[in-house]
């Protein structure tokens, strides 16, 4: 990404997308400010990002820029689960271009992780857990109840 431009609100932020190169400039809604890194971006002909792993709740690329940069993943932005790692680090995102992830990247070699890890899932994951282990105690206690009273 060769630059960034701030708007107001998503329907700027809209209004604007017909008007601008998506491969050369983004659209940022200011909400988003402290997630940019305020360094300019600099253009670096030998930077690279490459997509080496798709999964449905997993992305994984390898970057590699002689300085810092600014890229716009071409996948739906979604904050409601999807986090971001830069090498094993929780690491924020932002929307771009209204729809689209987007991300400073440092400079240097990287491994970036896009994980769907939504809280939903982690509760009912847990809740899961306790109800299996509860059901599992019943049983037993309702076998070890028959066992004893076999036994009189």
């Amino acid at each position: 990404m060769k630059s960034y431009k701030w708007v107001q609100n998503a329907d700027e932020e809209i209004k604007l997308l017909g008007e601008t190169d998506p491969g050369q400039q983004a659209l940022i809604d200011q909400r988003f400010k402290t997630l940019v890194t305020d360094a300019p971006l600099k253009t670096d002909s030998t930077s690279v990002i490459q997509l080496t792993s798709y999964e449905p709740n997993k992305l994984i690329y390898t970057t590699s820029a002689a300085t810092d940069q600014m890229a716009i993943f071409s996948e739906i932005y979604y904050d409601k689960g999807w986090n971001a790692y830069v090498d094993g680090k929780l690491t924020p995102h932002f929307r771009a271009n209204y729809i689209l992830r987007g991300m400073s990247v440092p400079a240097g070699k990287h491994t970036i992780e896009f994980r769907f890890e939504p809280s939903s899932y982690n509760v009912g994951e847990k809740v899961s857990l306790a109800s299996s282990i509860l059901l599992v105690l019943l049983v037993l206690g309702v076998l070890g109840f028959g066992v004893y009273k076999m036994k009189k």
